[in-house]
Order: C-alpha cells, then sequence, then structure tokens
C-alpha cells in the first residue's frame, strides 16, 4: 500500500510538474574548445526570491601566459542600487519604468560568498574592479587573485558558493507577481581571456552599463536546479532528467554543450507547447491566453530555422527554447540567451500586423550571430545586431510578403521590415554621431538606427551588388569559418573585400569596398541627387545639361543611367572625383529619364525619390498649360451662363 500511494503521489507530482521535453546532444560531438566549463546545484526560494548556489568552475588557458587571477562578471550587482555603473545615468528610468522609490526588496543582487582552488582549504582574494568609468561602487566584474599562477595549457578549478537574489524585473533579468522569476546573467562567471587587437593577452571582462550587452567563453554546462514541485522550468541547452523529491520540490537537470551562458525561467502559470523541425525540438513557454498566437510564433521559429540553414548554416544544438512571458513580466522579453529566446506578445495581437513574429525572427538570428559565432557585443556589437536585423529583413520577406507588406497590412496601410529598417536610420536626428564600429559605451547618439538600421542597410546594399547567390556563399564561408571562434572585424570585412575582389569586376568591387570604408569606419552620409536639367533643341537635336551631385560626403561610385524616346538605355559609371557632375548630351531622340542608381542597390542613400528624373521635352510646355487652363475657364464661364 505504501508503494501504491507514493506510485500515485509521484504520477500526481510529474502531472502537476508537466511532461517536459528531455532531449540529447549528440554524444562525442565537441564544437568549441570548451575553455570555461560550469557544474552548478543550485535551489531557488521562491518567497525570498533568490537562489543559493555552488559551482565548480573548470577553466584552460588557452594562452602563451602564466596567469594569477582571474575576473567574473557579477552582472547583477547592476540592479543592487542607483550606485551601479549602469543605473547611476538612467535618471531612474529604466525601460520605461520609474524606479526613482523603489522599495528595498525589489532590489537584487549576486554574492560571491566563498570561492577557492578545488582542494585548498584556502580563501582566495578579491575585490570589485572598475575599468571603464573607475565608479568605485560599482560592482559588476570581481577579480580574484590567484595563489598559485595558472601555466599556458594548464587547467584551473574553482570552487564557489554564491547567492543570487532576483530584482523586481527592471531590465529582463528578475521577478514578478505570481512566481515569475527569470534568471539571466545571474551567476558569477568567467570573462575572457584572449589577445586584443592590440596583440595583448588579457581579461575581456567590462562592467556592466547602458548601451552594453554580453560577451562569455565556450564551454559546457551541467545544472542541478531545485524548485517547488508548481514551477514550470526551462533554460538553456537540454532538460535531461527531472527528480521529484519528497519534500515538495522537484530537482530540474540541465545540460548545454559549446554555448557562452546559461538563461533559465521558472514559473507556475506556463502552459507548454512542443514542436520538431528537422530533427531540432523546440519548447515553448507561454500564458494560457496566448494560445491561440502559439502556431504564429513556432512558426516563425521554424522560418527561421529553415532559412538560417539554407543561407547560413545548421543550427548546430538539438533544442530551442522560446519563453513568451506574461503580462506581468514583459520586460523579461525582447532578448536572446544561448539555445533560448523570448518574445514579448500580447492576447489578441492582429494577424495584420507582424511585429510579433519579426520579434521572434530576429531573437532566433541571435543564435548565429550571439551564440554560435559569438562576436564580442560589447565591443563590436554592430557584428551581432547588425546582422541579425539584415536576416530579420530578409526572413520577414521571405515568408511573409514579398512586397512591401511584410511588418504591417492592416486597413491599407503597409510596411516591409526592410521599410522599417530604412526609417530607423534615415529618421536618425544625427547620422554622424558615431561610427558603426566603435565601442557600445562609446557610442553616441541613436543606437538602434546605428548599429542596427545602418548596419543592415550597408549589407543589404553589399547583397545588391554582389547577387543574392554570392552574398549567401559568402555568409556561409564566414559562418563556417568563424563559428565558436569569437570573430573581429577584421575577419569578416577581409573575407567582403576578397570575395568583391575575386568575384566582382573593378567598378562593383569598389563600390563593395567604399560601403565598407565609408559605411563602417566613418561617419559618412549618402544622398546622390539629380539637381538640375536644362534642355533646349535646334536643328533637330536634343541639348541637355544634366547635374548629379552627392549632396553629402558618402564617396562610392556609381551607377547612372539615361533612358531615350525610343527605349535605348544607356548606362554609365560614375567614380565621383568630385561630389558633382555636369553632363552634356547630344542626341536626335529625346532623351525621357536620368536615374542614380537606377536599380536602387544602395540602400544606404537616405533620400531614393531625388534619385531621378524625368524629361519633358514639349518646346510648347507652357503653351500646354495655358491652353489647359483657357479650355477649363470657357467650360465653367458657359455652366454658370446656363444656370443663370
Amino acid at each position: 500500500m505504501q508503494r501504491l500511494f507514493s506510485l500515485i503521489c509521484f504520477l500526481l507530482t510529474w502531472s502537476a510538474i508537466g511532461a517536459q521535453n528531455l532531449c540529447e546532444f549528440p554524444q562525442d560531438q565537441v564544437l568549441s574548445k570548451r575553455l570555461a566549463n560550469y557544474k552548478m546545484d543550485v535551489v531557488l526560494d521562491h518567497e525570498k526570491k533568490l537562489v543559493t548556489g555552488t559551482q565548480s568552475i573548470e577553466w584552460i588557458n588557452n594562452s602563451p601566459d602564466s596567469v594569477n587571477h582571474i575576473e567574473m562578471y557579477m552582472y547583477l550587482n547592476a540592479f543592487k542600487d542607483y550606485n551601479s555603473s549602469y543605473l547611476r545615468n538612467t535618471g531612474a528610468n529604466v525601460m520605461g519604468q520609474d524606479i526613482s522609490d523603489r522599495p528595498e526588496d525589489d532590489w537584487g543582487y549576486v554574492t560571491l560568498n566563498s570561492i577557492k582552488t578545488e582542494g585548498s582549504d584556502q580563501e582566495l582574494n578579491k575585490k570589485y574592479i572598475q575599468k571603464l568609468d573607475n565608479n568605485d561602487q560599482d560592482q559588476s566584474v570581481i577579480r580574484v587573485d590567484l595563489s598559485d599562477a595558472v601555466a599556458p595549457g594548464e587547467t584551473l578549478t574553482l570552487v564557489t558558493e554564491f547567492v543570487s537574489k532576483l530584482p523586481r524585473t527592471i531590465a529582463r533579468v528578475g521577478y514578478a507577481e505570481n512566481n515569475f522569476h527569470f534568471f539571466v546573467h545571474w551567476y558569477p562567471k568567467l570573462g575572457v581571456y584572449e589577445r586584443s587587437e592590440e596583440g595583448i593577452w588579457g581579461w575581456n571582462c567590462h562592467q556592466f552599463l547602458q548601451r552594453m550587452e554580453f560577451y562569455g567563453e565556450f564551454g559546457t554546462y551541467e545544472m542541478s536546479i531545485t524548485t517547488d514541485k508548481m514551477m514550470k522550468v526551462g533554460g538553456s541547452g537540454c532538460r535531461v532528467d527531472q527528480v521529484v523529491n519528497g519534500d515538495g520540490t522537484v530537482t530540474h537537470l540541465f545540460r548545454a554543450e559549446d554555448v557562452i551562458d546559461f538563461a533559465w525561467v521558472a514559473y507556475p502559470d506556463f502552459e507548454i507547447y512542443t514542436d520538431n523541425w528537422n530533427g531540432i525540438d523546440i519548447e515553448l513557454f507561454y500564458p494560457i491566453h496566448h494560445k491561440r498566437l502559439v502556431p504564429r510564433l513556432v512558426g516563425a521559429v521554424k522560418n527561421s530555422l529553415e532559412f538560417m540553414h539554407e543561407h547560413v548554416g545548421t543550427y548546430p544544438y538539438p533544442k530551442i527554447t522560446v519563453m513568451d512571458p506574461p503580462a506581468l513580466g514583459m520586460r523579461s522579453g525582447f532578448m536572446e540567451y544561448p539555445t533560448f529566446i523570448t518574445g514579448g506578445s500580447f492576447y489578441g495581437f492582429p494577424k495584420a500586423v507582424r511585429s510579433l513574429e519579426s520579434l521572434i525572427v530576429h531573437e532566433f538570428c541571435h543564435q548565429y550571430f550571439m551564440a554560435i559565432v559569438a562576436s564580442n557585443e560589447k565591443e563590436a556589437p554592430w557584428l551581432d545586431e547588425g546582422f541579425v536585423t539584415f536576416f530579420e529583413d530578409n526572413i520577414m520577406e521571405a515568408y511573409y510578403g514579398e512586397g512591401d507588406n511584410s511588418l504591417v497590412d492592416l486597413l491599407g496601410y503597409k510596411m516591409s521590415n526592410i521599410d522599417k529598417s530604412r526609417n530607423e536610420y534615415v529618421s536618425m536626428h544625427d547620422k554622424r554621431s558615431s561610427t558603426i564600429t566603435q565601442k557600445s559605451w562609446l557610442i553616441q547618439g541613436d543606437y538602434k538606427g546605428l548599429i542596427y538600421a545602418k548596419t543592415s542597410l550597408i549589407l543589404r546594399s553589399i547583397k545588391n551588388i554582389m547577387g543574392e547567390e554570392l552574398f549567401y556563399e559568402m555568409m556561409k564561408t564566414y559562418f563556417q569559418r568563424q563559428q565558436f571562434t569569437h570573430p573581429r572585424k577584421a575577419n569578416f570585412v577581409g573575407l567582403v573585400r576578397a570575395y568583391a575582389q575575386d568575384h566582382l569586376d573593378q567598378f562593383q568591387s569598389d563600390q563593395v569596398s567604399a560601403l565598407l570604408q565609408s559605411g563602417l569606419d566613418e561617419t559618412d552620409v549618402c544622398d546622390f541627387a539629380i539637381s538640375n536639367v536644362q534642355s533646349s533643341m535646334d536643328d533637330n537635336t536634343h541639348h541637355y545639361t544634366i547635374n548629379v551631385e552627392q549632396l553629402q560626403d558618402f564617396s562610392i561610385p556609381v551607377d547612372i543611367r539615361f533612358t531615350y524616346a525610343d527605349g535605348t538605355v544607356k548606362d554609365i559609371m560614375w567614380y565621383m572625383e568630385d561630389h558633382s557632375k555636369s553632363y552634356q548630351i547630344k542626341s536626335a531622340v529625346a532623351l525621357t529619364q536620368i536615374e542614380v542608381d537606377p536599380n536602387q542597390q544602395l540602400l544606404i542613400d537616405i533620400d531614393l525619390n531625388n534619385n531621378s528624373y524625368t524629361v519633358d521635352n514639349s518646346p510648347m510646355t507652357m503653351f500646354k498649360y495655358f491652353s489647359r487652363a483657357a479650355y477649363w475657364t470657357q467650360n465653367l464661364m458657359q455652366t454658370i451662363s446656363t444656370l443663370m
């Protein structure tokens, strides 16, 4: 009877927590160098909104240096109080939320209670450091001095005890009502020991500042997460097992391989939907009132998987988890983590507005550039956000409308994703505020318009010049070479230049080179225009004077097309020795249209409307207007006389 009772309790508990998906990584598949590996055992106290944890960290010294200290991210301390470098210049307003009168319990923190070398009882010395702004109140990076240096090729194993207290949700991380808990960038985490662009080895472990995202080293995560049995738990990687404990808790066992971070969520009121695309598991956590949105959310993931598989490379992980937060935790959405993305929808989201799909597509594409390639989002955010925006625009166009309606098609109003990107850049108040390649904490002005939109437009312009087939062949090469490597600007720019030189003619290659130089490294603005056309005729010969200008300072070769009345088309290449060019044309056939960049390849041009000019060749133009006016005046007078 006791055994039967235990079995019934187990089945009821299993039903309560939900038969959540288990998955496995392929055996013996090692994709990265796995230089930073974590084993964690954490317990969630959902009433206090904190986890207590033990952590074993294995770090391999892949450098030629003997390393005598480590540096670790302590990102939760950005939400410890107003003195953190993340919050102190926000004016107490974060993501539209006023936090000026925040109660003490609404703050969060991470505390490294103990850190020792494995096998030693000696506590290691530690202190918070601030390399970027010298704010001695900031505690988002900690330095730990080692008792013995780690020689090249050697492995260091550290054992830690820590506590992570969630803040009430401020920016992504946090808790909300009804026991919603979202743990991201939540534990003591190693920085990246690497060689800088200047060739100097050291820890890349920057403080957490506004406009700054994340960077980490590849490794494995073996996670034991114990929560109350009521919780539905999702996380990075694969859930490999669930153990029902005798005290009303459940231990969720996760494993993630070849990733740079681990994120997880716990919430009792989630519904869970599972699906699969070509052997890749899709797990969606959503509030019950979002049920009608499930096909749209999962469809966007499948479309993204298909497009990126075909145009960039294979998604290497066995699973992707999507968390669509409840309204009370909405500020936890709109973000990406390895094998784990978050949405941001609401009940009744209209089908004609596809920003829901656009968001999911955007966050999924981060898996390729934030997670798999793993560019440094802090120092080169354009290599992630800009690339992701480009692929978001193209995926939305491919699956949700090839015309102008991929994003919105509502009551006659239409907008495409590429229109949105162009508008975000074109409408920037100051397009010269920073270069795209500036480090994130130094960027001034409209961050999104610059890093997201302008980068996407540059990539789109390069694709237009190269053609789709060659461009995507290049992107596949980039992905194949750079996955799991932390590439930098030189890796991408060097590849683009090589492809342009090897596969394009000189004019096209020069265009690509100019886009890379003026677009990425300078603050130049592109605006071609046909500013004036004068025409006359004598002896059956048409005479034209045409002024073409680059109204701004973006120096790039461009095509100019002349179209004649008999259908003849003549294209010339303008190399822009200066910023204006006057063309003198004589022709027996009338010229009807002049176009700069006739195929609209250069979407970086801020005004496409002034790129073309239609020529009126009638010598009686003014007489024609007077005749029409006289005709309508006569008809008006006749009508009036009839009424009288």
